[in-house]
């Protein structure tokens, strides 16, 4: 008897399988297609609210004083992305004019419920803030800097440093050396547009303070910034007990004269990374002089060392193509030889291109 209904019942799960797998798919599909086309209504309301926004801001920079209603919810966006574009690509003063009219239209206001919202919703709105200049926007804008995403976190930082400079740069600056995740490159802008002279100060006071692995990255923002400054700190790093990294990273930021004396000093250091920045420094900001103390790193034992010296030697004041072959013929090392035959043919193929 089991065997008479075993047939017609798997059939009938079949087939009840089946119609449930089609209604199930004809259900994604209908979602996919929901989701689309608000994504493509959200996406047209954007442009349109964005032209629009745009044309208020443009007018407003030619000296209209335009009528504007308060932003509704649904033009935020558009607002945002027109109020960012513009302003990043606006002088200091031309975008403190505009700041009233962020005012007027309730920016201030509207980022509320943004800075609830995704990070990239979070980002837009805080870099839309920070072009307001106000400074009673940075504790809201503080909130953010220790912020999960770097790139919010980064956007905080540029907006309160467009806010309140010495105050940001006051807390800016001791992160830039925990903040393992924040791009070398984003960080450096933030610190090339402050203009008062607070992230030299701060990264200044820093560095007395910082290990090693700090000092090498503070400094090298901080030649960035005020070269002068960085002069400074890099003679007393220098002339104080710091480790090879350190040296090598002050070797490769020195381009004044008067440290010549301080760096033939490292062109007989134990270690090769600090001959072979000390060799390029010198080829620097050495003189024709010179040419005999850095023939003497032709023989050295690493091709790097060897490499950097051959290039300082042509790049020294007096010096060329004939002057190098004349060393060249000197040299008794085969290895030394060598090295400048190398250099003189990636200069000729320069030359050539």
């Amino acid at each position: 008897m089991d065997s008479l209904f075993e047939g017609p019942t798997v059939i009938v799960v079949a087939s009840w399988v089946a119609i449930l797998t089609l209604l199930l798919a004809t259900v994604l599909l209908l979602i996919i297609v929901f989701l689309r086309v608000r994504a493509q209504r959200r996406e047209k309301r954007d442009t349109q609210a964005r032209l629009y926004w745009n044309d208020v801001l443009q007018r407003e920079l030619a000296g209209e004083t335009v009528p504007v209603h308060r932003l509704q919810r649904d033009e935020v966006t558009g607002f945002l992305e027109a109020w960012n574009s513009v302003c990043e690509s606006l002088p200091e003063a031309s975008v403190r004019r505009l700041a009233p009219l962020g005012h007027r239209v309730g920016l201030e206001e509207a980022a509320q419920r943004m800075l609830r919202g995704s990070y990239h919703d979070r980002a837009m709105t805080i870099i839309a803030l920070g072009h307001l200049r106000d400074r009673h926007l940075y504790d809201l804008l503080a909130k953010f800097l220790n912020d999960r995403s770097p790139i919010v976190s980064l956007c905080a930082a540029r907006a309160l440093a467009q806010v309140d400079p010495p105050r940001a740069m006051s807390a800016f600056v001791p992160m830039i050396t925990e903040r393992e995740d924040w791009v070398p490159g984003s960080v450096a802008r933030i610190l090339a547009e402050n203009s008062d002279g607070s992230a030299a100060r701060e990264i200044s006071n820093a560095l007395l303070r910082a290990n090693a692995d700090s000092t090498v990255k503070l400094v090298r923002f901080l030649a960035d910034i005020d070269p002068q400054r960085a002069a400074v700190v890099v003679r007393q790093l220098l002339e104080g007990h710091v480790d090879d990294h350190i040296i090598s990273v002050c070797l490769q930021l020195i381009n004044d004269r008067q440290d010549r004396e301080r760096v033939i000093g490292f062109l007989t250091a134990s270690r090769w990374h600090v001959r072979m920045h000390a060799a390029a420094a010198l080829g620097r900001i050495g003189e024709l002089g010179d040419a005999g103390r850095l023939e003497a790193l032709l023989s050295d034992s690493v091709w790097w060392v060897r490499y950097r010296t051959a290039q300082a030697l042509f790049g020294l004041p007096g010096m060329g193509a004939e002057a190098l072959r004349e060393v060249q013929s000197r040299q008794s090392d085969g290895y030394g030889r060598d090295i400048i035959e190398q250099v003189l043919s990636e200069n000729a193929m320069r030359s050539a291109t």
